[in-house]
């Protein structure tokens, strides 16, 4: 070992070890510096997220209660379409109407070829019959 050791070499590897301690603790502040600012960026960039995304959800949102609105508007045009329909139908239906229409559904009873379990029944005026299908046994 060389006893030779002199003061000012002891004093240049105090400086170097000081400025090497100080460097990694200035490194390491910076460090964590840098962490805390990247969380702090994440953080706004969730919140920017979750505020673009629940501006979708709004949109998904309006844009299925217009969809529920075009389907009631059909919903309402349908039933008024049927209502005047049915208006007109009550308005030519007449009794002697009716009894033509209960003359042909006998006639086409009569030409199938399994009519044998259809009972009618006079009843009215005119002796229109009230239809009763029972179930044949067999």
């Amino acid at each position: 070992m060389d006893d030779n050791i002199r003061p000012s070499d002891v004093a240049r590897w105090t400086a170097v070890i000081a400025g090497v301690v100080l460097v990694f603790v200035v490194a390491s502040f910076g460090f964590f510096a840098a962490v805390a600012a990247f969380n702090r960026y994440q953080a706004v960039a969730d919140a920017q997220n979750q505020v673009q995304v629940n501006d979708i959800k709004i949109a998904q949102t309006n844009q299925l209660v217009q969809v529920e609105k075009q389907k009631a508007a059909i919903r309402v045009a349908d039933a008024q379409g049927i209502a005047e329909s049915q208006q007109i139908i009550a308005g030519s239906l007449t009794p002697t109407y009716l009894e033509y229409l209960a003359i042909q559904a006998q006639v086409d009873m009569a030409q199938k070829s399994d009519h044998s379990a259809t009972i009618y029944i006079p009843s009215g005026p005119q002796g229109i019959p009230i239809v009763a299908t029972q179930g044949v046994k067999g």
